[in-house]
């Protein structure tokens, strides 16, 4: 028989409701059919996947050439500005980005 796997959503639900319960860890897990080393587990399951919701992600940039070849590309000063993890931005003139 296989093992039944627990969604980060039930976990943090059984976490919650045993510290709220009252009961022992142990009291808790006979109570409701869980292993008692999953349930010590959690905790570090629920805080592991709450930090990985959190990193920053990389989205992919693609620099496509003009509709019309022989039309040169619009020029602006406008700076380009990237946001570090903690949105601490970071502008480039445009004269330093390069395609």
């Amino acid at each position: 028989m296989s093992k039944p796997r627990w969604s980060i959503d039930q976990k943090k639900h059984h976490v919650t409701a045993w510290r709220t319960s009252g009961l022992t860890r142990q009291q808790y897990c006979e109570l409701y059919d869980i292993p008692f080393k999953s349930l010590r587990q959690w905790p570090q399951d629920i805080a592991k996947a709450e930090r990985r919701a959190n990193e920053p992600t990389v989205l992919p940039v693609h620099i496509t050439p003009p509709l019309h070849a022989d039309v040169p590309p619009p020029v602006t000063n406008e700076p380009v500005t990237l946001f570090l993890p903690g949105l601490i931005p970071v502008r480039e003139r445009p004269l330093a980005v390069k395609p």
